[in-house]
């Protein structure tokens, strides 16, 4: 995924076309590198999933947090988010409403892939429903590590939780499954790695990678 786009021309100049932009085909570690001359807190998504097989003291489920978060690109442009303090895909203030009304866990439909806010699925519910939401979606993410993710983050002021499945995600297991960390959430009902309170961590380690 991070080989140059292969894009043809006609492709590139019906953006050219519509937008008035030129397509980007940049790679992410290179549009990282040109935003980084300029700001500080700017990252790229590391998936969870990514730290599966690495004995690491905590098993991260989201990504860098309040920073400009480069994604994908499917449409001749990177969609970028301001991540929140846990890292996922959400105004930062959604987590101190009283009460949130929709809480969405899946992959990367539901982080946000490749559009920018107000296009990804948690803003539109949002907009529709003039409600709070809550989005802890992240790409690659299988059942399990959804299901750590609930565990992880999800409150009792939560309505309504929409589990947005792929087909794909059932093969995920296979691979979720070595994950000692991982394991614990089946086999022990009260485990829990207090992420929350470990989100300095969670930034270092995401930073790693992204150096990596």
């Amino acid at each position: 995924h991070e080989k140059r786009w292969k894009v043809s021309e006609k492709r590139i100049n019906y953006y050219k076309k519509q937008t008035g932009k030129d397509y980007d085909i940049r790679k992410r570690i290179e549009i990282y590198k040109d935003l980084k001359k300029d700001e500080q807190n700017i990252a790229i998504t590391v998936y969870p999933s990514l730290y599966t097989y690495e004995q690491n003291n905590i098993f991260p489920l989201s990504g860098m947090s309040h920073s400009k978060t480069i994604y994908c690109n499917e449409n001749g442009f990177y969609n970028i988010y301001l991540s929140d303090r846990y890292g996922f895909n959400n105004p930062d203030n959604e987590w101190s409403k009283e009460e949130i009304e929709y809480l969405l866990v899946g992959d990367s439909f539901v982080l946000g892939a490749c559009v920018n806010r107000p296009n990804d699925i948690s803003s539109v519910l949002r907009t529709l429903s003039n409600k709070p939401v809550l989005n802890l979606g992240y790409g690659s993410n299988g059942p399990l590590i959804e299901y750590a993710t609930l565990r992880e983050y999800l409150g009792p002021n939560v309505k309504n939780i929409l589990w947005v499945f792929y087909e794909n995600d059932l093969s995920d297991i296979n691979s979720e499954l070595k994950s000692e960390i991982l394991q614990k959430y089946l086999l022990d009902l009260k485990f829990n790695q207090n992420l929350k309170s470990k989100q300095n961590q969670i930034d270092e380690l995401t930073a790693e990678k992204i150096e990596k």
